[in-house]
């Protein structure tokens, strides 16, 4: 009899396996987007980690160039020489023209420089002395390109003034805007040969040519971030895609085995 009963039991057990009557959760469309969501999330935080530091290392990389432009320009300002400017009625003279050739010779080596020049401060007063750009005003501005010797710098910015205060060798982290237009700076000083200071290089690149030096970086994240945004998607549709029909095979298994315990049930 109890061999009957157990037959009759592993019979039950055989026609109703646990997994047929497990009712499975399915929620394809939320889980699609929660998922589309968290791959779109971790895309656009890992390309702006990179971004933000490949971008960092451009400006660097264009603040480094423009010292060690300067650096090498200050080698050959003469000192001693430059302590005799100190009046625009110089520039004809023949020690003006010596003076500026160095700095007249960066701008053609270098087509991306825009102004190289030496400054001075006076009584808290920041002042142009050597610069090798013609007087002109071809800007259509009114404003002559050139800065002549003593000249007043009224716009000069603090990255000017510590460098003329600490004679620090610096460069603008941003650009900034003067008469002139808007530019990013790097300022050297430079020794007489007593080793005392004398003044200091600056040299400019206009903030145009800077940001495009910068665009290419921020076309390559663009396109990232589209590009995973379009993965993120791909890859919601294919979760979509296989919990619906893992939704639509669970019904079907059910539906399955209610018409054999139907038909199962007839029989007997």
């Amino acid at each position: 009899m109890s061999d009957n009963l157990g037959s009759n039991q592993q019979d039950n057990n055989a026609d109703n396996p646990e997994w047929v009557k497990v009712e499975y959760r399915f929620y394809p469309l939320t889980e699609a987007i929660l998922i589309s969501v968290v791959v779109f999330f971790a895309i656009f935080i890992t390309t702006y980690f990179i971004y933000f530091h490949t971008l960092n290392a451009q400006k660097g990389e264009i603040r480094e160039g423009l010292l060690r432009t300067a650096s090498v320009g200050a080698l050959f300002v003469d000192g001693d020489a430059h302590r005799q400017f100190i009046s625009p009625d110089q520039e004809k003279s023949a020690e003006y023209a010596k003076a500026i050739l160095p700095l007249k010779n960066i701008l053609v080596a270098d087509s991306t420089i825009a102004y190289v020049y030496t400054l001075v401060m006076k009584n808290d007063k920041v002042y142009f002395v050597l610069d090798p750009t013609l007087s002109n005003h071809k800007n259509g501005n009114g404003i002559d390109d050139k800065s002549h010797i003593m000249q007043e710098y009224r716009e000069a910015n603090n990255v000017v003034i510590l460098a003329l205060k600490k004679h620090l060798r610096i460069a603008d982290q941003e650009p900034y805007q003067d008469r002139w237009g808007s530019f990013i700076s790097a300022y050297v000083p430079v020794y007489d040969s007593d080793g005392k200071f004398a003044c200091v290089l600056g040299v400019d690149i206009r903030a145009d040519n800077y940001f495009k030096r910068l665009a290419p970086i921020k076309r390559a994240t663009i396109r990232a971030v589209v590009t995973g945004f379009f993965v993120s998607f791909l890859i919601g549709a294919l979760v979509w895609f296989m919990r619906k029909f893992s939704k639509i095979m669970n019904r079907s298994r059910h539906n399955i085995y209610e018409k054999y315990i139907r038909l199962k049930s007839g029989q007997t």
